[in-house]
């Protein structure tokens, strides 16, 4: 009898590298492997803290079931991991010998890992493993990577406002230039090894960028969370990324989704009694945050726009979140605000009219399979070119900025863009055209799902 193929999942310790690579883990389930999902000893007390059940893991690996395990990853119980540079460090140090150990005992067939943890491919490929490596936002960054990673760290940081085209900056090898994109503005400046963290951990997180950059290669399949017809232009030129997204996180039932956070499911009655299309959705995802005046003004600007809304803010949003004086009550009839929420199904109700989002790509690709409108604020890294896709190539959402005196997302911008982006005719109707796009692309016979069967096929040999 064949014993049924047995998946190693490693992801990065972060919500937003979690939770799509949760769910590949799930499609590989669904097709018959057991599947190991490695989590650090804190990403999985974050984990059962917001979802209590998953405290009871099976013992051993089952055929068609996710088993949620952790390790050590080499930092205090009392740190804060808010330094990627000094996490990332640790990691390198403490993870390995985790990993060759777990492989030697558990007869795996492949490894499947998120880009930022590709440097255990080396383990894999020793034991004979098949190997494959997520990407979880778009495949315009790797493209955009590339040539920027061949320099040095002072090099990209001291390029403050550098504005190019990818089509003009992404050469390869034999001199050709990538197809274009559409008009899509690259600012080099946001991009994550000199926006966080000190000096020092800037420089190793640009040295980990270098070095998984070059380690992707050694992979047997490379994925992103996107949609081949999103991307045409990047991904016709590097045809050996399969573009396997949107990944549909939390669509099912009774299975783990990987939020840190408790969700607040009050928000969807609450939803149920709004009109159609009726109600601001304001999410920040996990990593961003606003000083008080920043907070007040955000605060500001949904209570001068008149328009129902729902607010997510997650302990940490802001470095005060005290609400300005009489808010809570000019909005308690029109207000709902949350410290988390089942975004999954909060983008899919009808009550929703738009996305203000801090324009990572995991909440990107969701407002698109909900053929939603942005209003587009984003925080770091990746966030700025994501941004440029919404606003300058599908054109399916408007830019908050920052007013030149007060350096403020002021409230009566917020208020103004929000008003101009729901009477958008325009735009409303091309965000339904793109969740049309998403939507073919992971149905039966979609560039996504043949993608994720040619994956799934690959690592089961």
């Amino acid at each position: 009898m064949a014993t049924s193929p047995h998946a190693l999942f490693v992801p990065y310790p972060a919500q937003g590298h979690v939770l799509p690579l949760l769910e590949l883990a799930h499609r590989f389930a669904d097709h018959g492997f057991a599947v190991t999902f490695v989590n650090t000893d804190h990403i999985h007390g974050h984990l059962v803290a917001a979802s209590p059940e998953l405290a009871e893991q099976d013992e051993v690996a089952t055929p068609g079931r996710v088993r949620l395990i952790s390790v050590p990853d080499g930092l205090p119980v009392e740190d804060a991991r808010v330094d990627l540079g000094t996490l990332t460090s640790a990691l390198q140090s403490t993870l390995p010998a985790s990993v060759e150990g777990m492989i030697k005992k558990g007869q795996f067939c492949c490894m499947v890992v998120d880009y930022g943890m590709t440097w255990v491919l080396g383990i894999a490929k020793k034991a004979g493993m098949r190997t494959a490596a997520l990407w979880p936002s778009c495949a315009a960054v790797m493209a955009q990577g590339w040539p920027c990673l061949s320099s040095s760290p002072t090099a990209c940081s001291t390029r403050t406002r550098q504005e190019i085209q990818i089509v003009h900056n992404c050469r390869l090898a034999d001199g050709q230039r990538d197809p274009p994109v559409g008009d899509l503005q690259m600012n080099l400046a946001p991009l994550c090894w000199n926006a966080v963290g000190t000096d020092e951990a800037q420089k190793h997180i640009f040295g980990c960028l270098k070095s998984i950059l070059k380690v992707l290669g050694t992979a047997d399949l490379l994925m992103s969370n996107t949609v081949k017809e999103l991307e045409e232009g990047i991904l016709s030129r590097y045809p050996t990324i399969l573009p396997v997204g949107p990944l549909p996180t939390g669509l099912r039932q009774g299975k783990p989704l990987g939020n840190f956070w408790p969700e607040d499911a009050s928000c969807m009655s609450w939803l149920d009694k709004q009109a159609d299309r009726s109600v601001v959705y304001v999410a920040f995802g996990s990593i961003a945050v606003l000083d008080r005046k920043q907070f007040h003004e955000l605060a500001r600007g949904l209570e001068l726009s008149g328009r129902p809304f729902l607010w997510v803010v997650r302990p940490g949003l802001a470095d005060d979140l005290t609400f300005p004086d009489g808010f809570l009550e000019t909005v308690a009839k029109r207000g709902k605000i949350v410290s988390w929420s089942p975004q999954h199904k909060v983008l899919a109700h009808p009550a929703i009219s738009c996305f203000v989002s801090h324009c990572g790509w995991n909440s990107v690709m969701e407002g698109v399979r909900n053929g939603l409108p942005f209003l587009t604020w984003p925080y770091f890294a990746d966030q700025f070119i994501n941004e440029s896709y919404v606003c300058d190539v599908w054109k399916t959402g408007l830019r908050l900025l920052k007013d030149d005196d007060s350096g403020l997302v002021t409230s009566s911008h917020i208020a103004t863009q929000l008003e101009k982006l729901l009477n958008d005719a325009i735009t409303t109707s091309r965000a339904f055209e793109l969740q049309q796009v998403a939507f073919k692309s992971i149905s039966k016979d979609g560039t996504s799902q043949q993608n994720l069967e040619t994956l799934i096929n690959t690592m089961r040999g």
